[in-house]
């Protein structure tokens, strides 16, 4: 394939569109340096416009709760002004760098970008929703089986179970509740990974909270109309009707491409040190994607290291590139 090489060398190169991505850029356009953002997906707005745009927020400040979908849109007007552009359905498949500290991106479909320093806001990599190996859940995919919320309106007056015990499924959970007809929410124990208030919120509300349940089996004819349900210790099986199946029990994540970049990995998500900077100089991380001591996967958490990547790069460009 022939390479399409852009001339410009940018100040910094964001691979990453979700929100931290978003966020950097605006932060790096507020320090007058020239970006462009870079995704692997036909759109921006990473997990906010593929799996939960209609999913409630609670951890952006001075916000006390917004939409997936809206907090996407204020996103892009907060970097309207600065005009950077955008390069969609580019995956990147190689960084290296070059004996003048310049650092070189390579897409899959040929493109080839420069810059002083990059910011990987990969979320967790390639992700795809993580299934239940259960009888007539792949059969009924996208005839009522469901891994996120896209249209609230298609939850009106249904019938719904939520699969999981993590934040996503409860708030997923008591976002449907606002349109459905019922709400069930399911979970292998009485522990719920979710944040306290999530938890208590999810008690008072009208949803029928069924812990100690796993996922049985999904039946139905042109669309889900029963599931049967089993007690994880008594193993008995009881059978529940429900319209919509919504599995919130995780994303499986794939970062085989950054192993090849040779940038330090642990857990699966890129070390940074103090400076949101991997091991390779002029390479940062934020979001998801990185790891440190005490680390906390939130937006918030996120943006403020976008926030320290910018700040930081941008000190090293002054430092290693005084002429450009």
């Amino acid at each position: 394939m022939a390479q399409l090489v852009n001339p410009e060398c940018y100040d910094v190169l964001i691979v990453g569109g979700g929100p931290v991505g978003l966020f950097g850029a605006y932060y790096a356009g507020l320090r007058d340096m020239k970006a462009r953002l870079i995704d692997r997906r036909h759109e921006l707005g990473g997990q906010l416009t593929a799996i939960y745009p209609e999913k409630w927020v609670y951890d952006i400040p001075g916000i006390p709760a917004i939409r997936g979908k809206l907090l996407f849109e204020n996103l892009l007007t907060q970097i309207a002004p600065y005009a950077i552009p955008v390069s969609l359905n580019q995956e990147v498949v190689l960084i290296q760098k070059n004996r003048n500290n310049i650092l070189r991106v390579e897409t899959r479909d040929g493109h080839v970008y420069h810059a002083k320093t990059i910011v990987l806001s990969l979320g967790m990599g390639a992700h795809i929703p993580r299934r239940l190996d259960v009888p007539g859940l792949r059969e009924f995919e996208g005839r009522g089986v469901v891994y996120g919320v896209q249209n609230l309106a298609d939850f009106k007056g249904k019938r719904v179970l939520v699969v999981g015990g993590g934040d996503s499924a409860l708030d997923l959970a008591l976002t449907v509740m606002e349109v459905s007809k019922d709400m069930v929410l399911m979970h292998r124990s009485d522990r719920f990974n979710a944040h306290e208030e999530t938890v208590k919120k999810l008690y008072a509300s009208n949803a029928e909270i069924r812990t100690f349940a796993e996922l049985a089996a999904i039946e139905g004819d042109d669309c889900v109309r029963r599931v049967q349900i089993r007690d994880t210790r008594t193993k008995a099986i009881s059978q529940h009707d429900v319209d919509i199946v919504i599995v919130a029990i995780g994303l499986i994540f794939n970062l085989e491409g950054v192993k090849d970049w040779g940038i330090q990995l642990e857990n699966n998500a890129i070390v940074v040190d103090h400076n949101r900077q991997t091991n390779l100089p002029g390479v940062y991380a934020a979001g998801d994607i990185a790891t440190y001591p005490g680390k906390m996967k939130l937006i918030g958490t996120g943006a403020a290291e976008a926030m320290q990547a910018i700040n930081h790069g941008k000190h090293y460009i002054q430092e290693t590139f005084p002429y450009l």
